[in-house]
């Protein structure tokens, strides 16, 4: 059996310009009626095709804009027609093509996205290699379509194939003329065309997809071993516990430097006395929290054990598993004490309130984490619970919180480590090392005996559940750093067309048409990217007569809970906020009233519908944007760069 004749693709110019070749034209758009412009092209002058290549530009050499169509198109048919014969004349198509002019080389291109107002359309003809290249008529079974293909340096193409709930990846062409099995097909659309010379022609074309630059730029090559069970549960428990765990002692260690220390060459008389003091009344109540915070992370820790490593928890209490990496991860939570001994050190003294030291807590029911862990079980019901703050009582007077007191991070006067770490001493202490740093450094060695011990029990098959959820920016990171180690530059891409012809099999594989120009994917934020208008009107009367005619359409619905909690927050100021976070001896404590949810008489709470004014609310973020980017610009220094404004004679907010 044999073929009558032999398809081939060419170029999208190459009917209406010289030479003919096989490689896509890549055409660019500057509006977002690029459709209605290109239909238009096709349909009135053709033969300007070539204006619209895609051509290297930046921000600080934008291209030509994109041809406009004609205002006004002639009514009649043969009006049209005679239009059309006159833009055509003079235009020949040479039998040899003009040697290129000698030029500078040109910078890659650069493709921007939709947001950068910028389109990209790859156009090609499917064609059947007989004298005069008709086009190729094809039965309903065929399928064509485009195919994006990465340039890596070490060589070749490869295909960015989609495995039906994972991620794309890249996966190496031994052969780069056929599609890969399972190889991402983008669409495809015919456009029906004049050439010329008179013949009619149909240009398939296809939208770049330059938006996704993100999915394109991080996917991972393969080989890359895929993501398992064990990979996403290496990954959750670190943030479920670990990292939250860094931001405690990250909390602790930025109450210890607002509570005050000696400072050198201070502007002010450093007064000890008066710094000690701001220290017990602040330390105190920001352990406190501290403690609250430390009992809802033990929850965490508790429930992702009892529901990922079941062998684990179930000996939380006495007891070992008989498993190696499980036996060293109870070892290591038994290591984290925080027992009386060391709450009685100096650093110690006078940060902690009667709330949870000495008087109203056991302190030996947990005096290391693996106790903690097991005596939080009992009690996490009722901490789910309550709507209060701690150190906060019931309405009867009661005392709902735990009887234990194990905090996880605690703000000190001194240089100790912020948490349960004395017995960790894998890590040798650095007298010239951050604290902070130490205290995270050991929560490595943590991580690291549970990564070990949730790879056991993948190999044995005893983890609990059943695939988590993959938390996505681990994944993420996980996959830029494969993609980094087999490509640091920036990635460079070419389009190619494919035609399957269907029911054909082996006989007749899929006609794939020559690369298209190298390019390269521009980000969301690149320096490069032209840049789209984009006004908004804030409202011109601003005096209060003005504002009051604004209607409030913006509904916020509160539960009974928010209500009161917002309530709380209003009675902050901006000042007090900025004396909060300002070291001693400007700092001052942020001063909350307790309060539960928005109640009436009888004790009913209620929840509330709150409707806002967007246009007021519009002014409100202007100002706070210039408010907060003033501030910033102490460390970025940017605000020379962040606005320029223009004065408008005659712009009045209130007409006279």
């Amino acid at each position: 059996m044999s073929a009558s004749h032999v398809l081939r693709w060419v170029g999208g110019k190459s009917f209406v310009s010289a030479p003919v070749d096989g490689s896509p034209t890549l055409l660019r758009f500057d509006s977002d009626d690029f459709m209605d412009r290109l239909l238009a092209m096709l349909a009135d002058a053709p033969q300007t095709l070539p204006e619209f290549i895609a051509r290297p530009e930046s921000w600080q050499q934008l291209a030509a804009p994109t041809p406009a169509p004609a205002l006004e198109a002639p009514k009649s048919a043969t009006a049209r027609a005679l239009v059309r014969q006159r833009s055509l004349l003079g235009f020949r198509r040479p039998t040899l093509p003009a040697p290129p002019p000698a030029q500078e080389p040109q910078p890659v291109l650069k493709l921007f996205q939709p947001v950068h107002q910028r389109f990209y359309v790859a156009a090609a003809h499917l064609v059947c290699e007989l004298p005069g290249l008709p086009t190729r008529t094809t039965s309903g079974g065929d399928r064509s379509g485009m195919l994006l293909r990465r340039l890596f340096p070490s060589g070749g193409e490869a295909a960015f194939v989609k495995a039906p709930g994972q991620p794309g990846r890249w996966h190496p062409v031994a052969d780069p003329h056929q599609p890969l099995p399972g190889e991402e097909w983008l669409s495809v659309f015919p456009l029906a065309y004049q050439t010329p010379d008179g013949h009619r022609r149909k240009l398939l074309a296809g939208l770049v997809p330059a938006a996704r630059h993100d999915d394109f730029r991080f996917a991972p090559q393969v080989p890359a071993a895929l993501p398992t069970v064990a990979d996403d549960l290496k990954a959750s428990a670190r943030m479920t516990f670990i990292a939250p765990w860094q931001g405690l002692i990250e909390r602790a260690r930025a109450t210890r430097d607002a509570a005050g220390g000696p400072v050198a060459d201070a502007p002010w008389t450093d007064d000890s006395g008066a710094r000690d003091d701001a220290a017990k009344s602040s330390l105190p109540v920001a352990n406190d929290q501290l403690q609250e915070s430390s009992w809802r992370l033990l929850q965490d820790m508790n429930e992702w054990l009892a529901a990922h490593l079941p062998e684990v928890h179930a000996r939380l209490a006495a007891g070992s598993t008989g498993r190696t990496q499980a036996d060293a991860l109870l070892k290591r939570l038994e290591a984290a004490v925080f027992d009386a001994a060391k709450r009685g050190q100096a650093d110690f003294q006078n940060v902690f309130s009667p709330n949870v030291l000495p008087t109203q807590r056991d302190i030996g029911i947990a005096t290391n984490l693996r106790a903690a862990l097991a005596a939080i079980s009992p009690v996490s019901k009722t901490l789910d619970g309550l709507s209060f703050a701690f150190p906060s009582k019931a309405d009867d007077g009661s005392d709902p919180w735990p009887g234990f007191a194990f905090p996880l991070a605690v703000a000190t006067r001194g240089a100790a480590l912020e948490g349960p770490f004395w017995a960790w001493s894998a890590v040798p202490p650095d007298p010239l090392a951050d604290k902070q740093d130490e205290a995270n450094a050991l929560l490595e060695l943590l991580q690291a005996d549970l990564e070990a011990a949730i790879g056991e029990a993948f190999d044995a098959g005893i983890l609990g559940r059943a695939r988590t959820q993959a938390p996505h920016a681990a994944r993420l990171a996980a996959e830029l750093e494969a993609t980094l180690k087999a490509d640091p530059g920036p990635p460079h891409y070419v389009l190619r067309f494919v035609h399957q012809r269907c029911d054909c099999g082996p006989l007749h594989p899929a006609v794939m048409s020559d690369p298209s120009e190298v390019f390269e994917l521009a980000g969301f934020f690149d320096t490069d990217a032209p840049l789209r208008p984009i006004r908004i009107a804030l409202p011109f009367d601003t005096s209060p007569g003005g504002l009051r005619k604004f209607g409030k359409n913006s509904a916020f619905i509160m539960s009974d809970l928010l209500c009161g909690q917002m309530k709380r927050v209003r009675r902050l100021g901006f000042g007090d906020l900025v004396l909060s976070v300002l070291p001693w001896p400007f700092h001052k404590d942020l001063s909350v009233p307790d309060g539960g949810p928005c109640g009436g008489t009888g004790g009913n709470s209620f929840g509330t519908i709150c409707s806002l004014s967007i246009p007021i609310i519009t002014i409100v973020a202007f100002i706070l944007l210039i408010v907060i980017a003033t501030l910033l610009d102490l460390i970025f220094r940017w605000l020379p760069f962040l606005m320029v404004c223009f004065p408008i004679p005659g712009l009045k907010g209130k007409k006279p």
